[in-house]
């Protein structure tokens, strides 16, 4: 049965890679910027206790999505279908939310599309213009299959950029936005010590659109942090393109994409 996302598509092309995975702090912190998708996540998952055993299901659910059987993928909506019917609630500033409402299905999915962009172009640099507006047109199919009405779904490249560039600006993080970005930036890991956490969150606040770096308080990276970053994001550039396939794919992905 067919995936809904082929080996030649752009979006397998990109989505396949362990970069991938650099991106996913961004796109937990810039969905939870929103203040109803932060009031959800704090109130009706176990969030704060396993940031990222959330996010790695987050990522298999993708996957599956993507790139699994229709079978397979009919499972995983079904499933999110009866998680999301629960998750309703009112916000600290007393707004009604839904998991159910459109805008903030979109809004959580406008994430991760933006964050497979913004890789792309950080640690791969492998798309021309065209070739991202592409990758922009089949992430339409991923909102479709998520059950997104069209409308809600800019129709091109250009116009999603509008769209995210308003949401940055606009987005004001609430408490519970907050307690939910420090349980993604300061997570608790016992295997993972403070030394090596650091840089990963100087990835994280590298990639972070700027006007969320600052509503969420984060300092700018100092120079000499920014320039570790970038020069990891130049050796990614430089030998990740070249690299087999088979190297590049993250963990867990081998079981749906063979």
């Amino acid at each position: 049965m067919a995936a809904l996302f082929g080996s030649a598509s752009l979006t397998w092309q990109v989505s396949t890679r362990w970069t991938s995975l650099l991106g996913g702090p961004r796109a937990l912190l810039m969905q939870v910027a929103h203040p109803s998708v932060g009031a959800g996540v704090a109130e009706h998952s176990g969030f704060a206790s396993d940031p990222f055993g959330r996010l790695q299901r987050t990522l298999d659910a993708v996957m599956v999505i993507g790139f699994g059987s229709s079978d397979q993928r009919r499972e995983v909506l079904d499933h999110l279908d009866r998680v999301h019917a629960r998750v309703r609630g009112v916000t600290a500033d007393g707004d009604p939310y839904r998991a159910t409402d459109p805008d903030l299905q979109f809004w959580v999915h406008a994430t991760l599309v933006d964050t497979v962009l913004c890789i792309e172009r950080r640690y791969l640099g492998v798309l021309t213009r065209t070739e991202r507006g592409r990758l922009y047109a089949e992430s339409t199919e991923m909102a479709r299959a998520l059950g997104i009405p069209d409308r809600h779904v800019p129709a091109d490249l250009a116009t999603f950029r509008s769209y995210m560039d308003e949401m940055n600006h606009s987005l004001v993080p609430g408490d519970q936005s907050r307690s939910v970005a420090r349980s993604v930036m300061r997570p608790g890991l016992r295997f993972v010590p403070d030394p090596m956490r650091v840089p990963l969150n100087w990835i994280t606040i590298e990639l972070l659109p700027r006007p969320l770096r600052r509503s969420f308080g984060y300092r700018e990276l100092a120079p000499p942090q920014l320039a570790a970053v970038r020069a990891g994001q130049a050796a990614s550039r430089a030998t990740a393109p070249h690299l087999p396939a088979a190297l590049l794919r993250p963990p867990g992905a081998r079981r749906i994409l063979e």
